[in-house]
């Protein structure tokens, strides 16, 4: 199950460095105006996305310190997929391409952690 998380966590690293270029279809980063459009996107780029492609390729591999970078990541899903919900809500913005990015960064990150809980890698 954990090989399934790396897979998701390597596109999900793909996805989010490749979108964020384009400012999630609003342009490229680079000619924008208004910094509240860039922010998540360049979080995307300078860490949520390389630090998914770790997550996922150390899972994969069987590293040890794997499951805690995978917790990690999962925080920074869980994190920022409230923050677009947010941004969705503010901005009376209800994209249907918004919100399935959001989702799916929101159920990879909450299935992690209850898998990590579940097969008692970790304990809180």
């Amino acid at each position: 199950m954990y090989k399934v998380f790396g897979i998701l966590f390597i596109l999900t690293g793909l996805f989010a460095i490749v979108g964020g270029f384009y400012t999630w279809g609003d342009g490229h980063i680079m000619h924008q105006k208004e910094l509240i459009q860039v922010l998540i996107p360049w979080a995307d780029i300078i860490l949520t996305g390389p630090l998914s492609l770790a997550s996922g390729f150390g899972i994969i591999r069987k590293q040890s310190t794997a499951i805690i970078l995978g917790i990690a990541t999962s925080g920074i899903y869980i994190y920022g997929s409230v923050m677009v919900f947010i941004m969705m809500l503010w901005n009376q913005n209800l994209s249907i391409l918004l919100f399935i990015p959001a989702f799916s960064g929101l159920l990879i990150g909450l299935g992690f952690v209850v898998l990590c809980m579940i097969k008692n890698k970790i304990r809180f």
